[in-house]
Parts: structure tokens; sequence; C-alpha cells
């Protein structure tokens, strides 16, 4: 991966362009994955291990390759308060916390995932190359060497219930927080009255889901933060992103079948570029 990589996708986010990802989940070659979704159009990759099982060499691998890639990478955490910074350390490039309901929650995230002044994460720079994407160590003064993986960390605590909204506005004022990432069917679970007839797209579109994705994006769009959302049908992201969500999650790969998604990616940029 070229150096600042990961910076310039959080610029291009913060900036208001539109960047599309998959949820990866167990299965498959992750080079072979990581070089179809990259023609695809995708511009990062998220690690799907809250709900699914990945190993450690697995995600090793993609790390690798999608250094070799220029791909960003990005995991979806067991828990909002997992032990993760292995990870981290290894060359993950930023985390999807689940289910964060509080600033207090956010700022562990923050704490656990950048070194100070930002957070107070322990120094591991020197343990992977893919950290500090192969610089010279002997060369690059240490604090230069912090400073770059800070830029090159994103951290987003996703948005699944009422609470988190209420709070939303103070979590995206913390320095480190990239922006948010809605799980709309969390969120539909947390407000609650689902239609006991409704099927999951029904379930994501009810007034009052929309009415709460309506208020994540304009306080996202305020705080001058970046606002992601998945889960949705083509449709409905085409119908978010006008909203001004930039953050697009198409689907999720499984045993690297990137050719079952395929269909899906290419209606979402069809309806959305």
């Amino acid at each position: 991966m070229g150096l600042n990589a990961t910076l310039n996708l959080k610029r291009k986010m913060l900036a208001g362009e539109k960047v599309y990802g998959q949820l990866i989940g167990p299965g498959g070659e992750p080079g072979k994955t990581v070089e179809a979704l990259k023609k695809l159009g995708d511009s990062f990759l998220m690690l799907e291990t809250e709900h699914s099982l990945i190993n450690k060499e697995t995600i090793w691998e993609y790390i690798r390759v999608c250094r070799e890639m220029d791909m960003s990478l990005i995991m979806r955490t067991e828990d909002k308060a997992a032990f993760y910074r292995c990870y981290l350390d290894a060359g993950v490039n930023g985390l999807m916390l689940p289910l964060v309901n509080t600033m207090d929650e956010a700022a562990h995230g923050v704490n656990m995932s950048y070194y100070p002044p930002i957070g107070r994460r322990g120094t591991g720079i020197g343990l992977s190359p893919y950290l500090i994407d192969s610089q010279d160590l002997t060369k690059v003064p240490f604090r230069s060497l912090m400073d770059y993986v800070n830029n090159n960390t994103v951290l987003f605590p996703q948005t699944e219930s009422l609470e988190n909204i209420s709070n939303l506005h103070r979590i995206l004022s913390l320095e480190g927080v990239t922006g948010t990432i809605v799980g709309p069917f969390d969120l539909a679970v947390n407000i609650g009255n689902i239609d006991p007839k409704a099927v999951a797209t029904e379930v994501v579109t009810a007034p009052a889901v929309e009415e709460r994705l309506q208020q994540i994006v304009q306080i996202c769009q305020k705080a001058g933060k970046v606002a992601g959302i998945g889960g949705c049908t083509p449709e409905m992201l085409a119908k978010w992103a006008k909203a001004g969500y930039n953050l697009l999650l198409v689907g999720a790969v499984l045993n690297g079948n990137v050719e079952a998604l395929r269909p899906a990616i290419e209606r979402a940029h069809e309806l959305i570029d």
C-alpha cells in the first residue's frame, strides 16, 4: 500500500465523496476476493467478526493482500469493548464498533485506537511492517510514525439504538471519531413495534426507522462527520446516498463468492454514481 492510503480515504469521506465497501465473512481466498472487489469499485473492505468467524491467520492474510492492492481494511469488532488492539497493531486500518450507546463507550474506542495525544493506545510500532507501511524505523522519527498511524486510522461507533441517537452529537465531537455507520436492523429492533408480518426489507423501511435515519444523517452533516449505512437493497442505498450517507456497505461476501454479490454492487453504482 502506498503511504497515507487510509488518510486519503478518510479525506474523501469527510469531503462528502461516496465510497463503497463490503462486509467480508469466512471462507474463500483473500487474494481473489480483494482483487475482485477492487475491480468492482470498492475503496475498502470490512472484516465481519461480530456475527461471523474469521481466524487470525486469515485476517493477517487480508492485511497483507489489502496492502499489496492499495485497499483500506476495516474491522467490525466482536464487541464495542473487545480486545482489538492486536488487529490494529497488525495493520487493520480502522474499526466499526457495534452497539455503542454512550460517549464513554465511544471514548473507550478512541483511547484503544489512537496513540497520544488523541488516545492511550500502547505502542506496538515495529511488530508489523504493515502498520507503518514499511517505513524505516531507523530513519523516521518515532513521533512521526505515531502520527502516521493516527492519521491512517478510522473509527466508526455504530448507531443502533435510540440512546445512541440522543448522544450522537457528543459522540461525533470526540477527536478520532470519523463518523458513524448505522445498523438499520438493530435500530429497528430497538425502536420496536415491528409488524409481525413484515419481511426484512419492510422492517428497515418502516416510517419510524426512516425518520431516525434522516435524523442521523442530519446530525452527521452538522458535525462534519461521515454518515455510513448498510443492510439495504441497492434502491434503498441510493435513496440514503441522495440524503447524504456517503459510506455505503452494499452487502456481504461469504466463502469468497463475490459473483453472487456482483449484481447488487453493479446496481448500486448504476443508481448512485
